[in-house]
């Protein structure tokens, strides 16, 4: 289910005053900023702000126990109280399509069985609205409604399709579409569009365990640096000290940093190149 910046208004908080609004709706857009939408994201505004105080909170507590220089501490924990909720969001986003993918042939299956009862589409979406299969009951529940209210049902497909951002939604949506506008036996083709999803989820699942070495071997390669790292602080506090007091020690730190940065991009970039190539 999608939450909109502005939530809290429909959650009784009407009469909130706009200013409150207006910041927790700003606030929303920069934690999901380039995620393309906040379908999936379940937290509200004021909780992914909260983990973003106390993440700030903990990089301000290591960096004055490192003795970092307190600008560096400011510049970190800024960072900080953006980027944690965004990753809390795509991390939740993310778990949410998972889902959706997992239960989405299932429900396409329902539908051609349904269709071939003898009821009509929007009936069988409104059918898949009252199941219990969240995330995928919300979807059709949001696309029953919108068809409630007059909205033509291609078109409330479609919108969903966009907000949901699933490749195999989108191709439910554009069957439906031409099956309506053109005719033609629309059981038939979401059957094979059901047998299709699961073939290419077979697929990713096994691109997934062809590449698991590559990927635990991009992890062990990424935090290697950052254990010895942690390794040394603890065990000789003072001997990286250089690296943060002196402004050799910050050029010498900064390039390092931009090496390990590098490093984490390139082994991505093989890691998902290496997973298209299954």
């Amino acid at each position: 289910m999608r939450l909109s910046p502005s939530a809290p208004a429909s959650r009784g908080a009407a009469a909130w005053p706009r200013w409150l609004l207006w910041t927790a709706q700003r606030l929303r857009q920069s934690f999901t900023f380039r995620l393309g939408r906040d379908w999936g994201v379940t937290m509200g505004t004021w909780t992914l702000l909260a983990i973003g105080l106390v993440a700030a909170a903990l990089v301000v507590g290591v960096g004055r126990a490192s003795g970092a220089p307190g600008w560096l501490n400011l510049v970190l924990a800024s960072a900080a109280v953006f980027v944690v909720p965004r990753m809390v969001a795509m991390r939740q986003q993310r778990r949410a399509l998972a889902a959706f993918s997992e239960l989405f042939p299932d429900c396409v299956d329902m539908v051609v069985r349904m269709i071939r009862a003898g009821l009509p589409v929007g009936a069988a979406v409104q059918t898949l609205g009252e199941q219990n299969m969240s995330p995928v009951s919300e979807v059709f529940r949001s696309v029953a409604d919108q068809t409630a209210i007059g909205i033509p049902l291609e078109e409330a497909l479609a919108l969903s399709a966009r907000r949901v951002g699933s490749p195999d939604f989108r191709f439910f949506a554009v069957a439906v579409a031409l099956q309506r506008s053109t005719g033609g036996n629309l059981a038939v083709t979401l059957e094979t569009l059901a047998d299709i999803i699961r073939k290419r989820r077979a697929m990713r699942l096994k691109a997934r365990a062809t590449t698991a070495e590559v990927r635990l071997s991009a992890w062990v390669l990424g935090g290697i640096p950052v254990l010895v790292t942690a390794g040394l602080s603890f065990l000789t506090p003072h001997y990286l000290e250089p690296l943060v007091t002196d402004p050799t020690g910050n050029i010498i730190g900064g390039v390092a940093i931009t090496s390990l940065l590098l490093a984490f991009l390139t082994m991505r970039w093989l890691v998902r190149r290496s997973m298209m190539q299954v």
